[in-house]
């Protein structure tokens, strides 16, 4: 792998391949290894570090870390082939950010209802450019409105679709709300979301970050995540729900059940569909094992 930059490389994959491999990763059976190490969570104030391993059905495996303070976060990722040797070791930001947003491009024609979709963007960030380009892709976009409570954002959300100032305005009657935040508070109210709508929390993928009001989950006819399991450690706007007894984990829907086709999201169309997205681990995986071609 010497002279071998998986970050770079994962940036130049194709679209197509992109989501092929990252469909590929969240459809597979949960990991049987019983000896697969839990996620990990280390809290000191306002630093945190959170470790995810993974494993695909050759034995390839990757230690995916997150790192980070009050306002700013990074992963990394090593990649550790089938004899338990080091492979690669890269920056794994961008490689988390195009696996998230290929899961939301398609995780969305599967929980929406039929026809042009009014979309709402709470983050415009990198990871809601990444999202905004996945959707266009992936489904008739009527329009985009986005919200970024960042005054440096706007030239950014003026780019991916309608700047508007304040969330609650930017979600009313929006078919899809997706939230790509680093929110430390929930930044989706139930009372604004409209009745038959599709809600993707893409952001705060992290301890001590939450998106999603616990009522969003309660009042839910339908809440899937793609990696429950993870989630049980890493995802506290999902913990809290159940701590709190809004939400049970039997009631979380493994997001792969529903993009294989096994599980329908979607039974009215005034269902409140909501999908939690909280591990990019295993589809990193794929994108390195592709970018290198091991």
């Amino acid at each position: 792998m010497a002279g071998k930059d998986p970050a770079r490389l994962i940036t130049r994959l194709k679209p197509p391949v992109v989501r092929a491999a990252v469909l590929q990763a969240l459809t597979r059976p949960v990991d049987p290894f019983e000896d697969l190490p839990a996620p990990q969570r280390v809290l000191r104030g306002d630093a945190w570090t959170g470790v995810v391993t993974t494993v695909d059905d050759e034995g390839w495996r990757a230690v995916l870390v997150t790192a980070g303070g009050r306002r700013t976060a990074s992963r990394s990722c090593t990649l550790i082939d089938p004899e338990g040797s080091v492979a690669a070791s890269f920056a794994a930001d961008d490689a988390a950010r195009i696996a998230t947003a290929a899961a939301v491009g398609l995780a969305a024609p599967r929980i929406l209802r039929p026809g042009p979709a009014r979309v709402a963007l709470l983050g415009a960030g990198p990871l809601g450019r990444c999202v905004v380009d996945e959707l266009r892709a992936a489904i008739e976009v009527a329009d985009v409105r986005v919200h970024d409570p960042d005054p440096e954002a706007q030239p950014a959300a003026g780019e991916l679709g309608t700047p508007i100032g304040a969330a609650q305005d930017a979600v009313r009657g929006a078919d899809l709300i997706v939230l790509a935040t680093n929110a430390r508070d929930p930044v989706l109210r139930a009372d604004w979301v409209a009745e038959g709508a599709s809600v993707i929390a893409a952001g705060a993928d992290r301890p001590g970050r939450r998106e999603l009001d616990y009522r969003l989950l309660a009042e839910a006819s339908f809440a899937a995540c793609d990696a429950p399991r993870i989630a049980r450690a890493l995802a506290d706007d999902l913990r809290d729900c159940v701590a709190e007894g809004h939400l049970d984990w039997q009631e979380v829907t493994p997001l792969g059940d529903v993009l294989s086709g096994e599980v329908d999201a979607r039974v009215a169309d005034d269902d409140l569909v909501v999908v939690k997205l909280i591990d990019p681990a295993p589809a990193v995986l794929a994108l390195a094992r592709l970018a290198l071609g091991v």
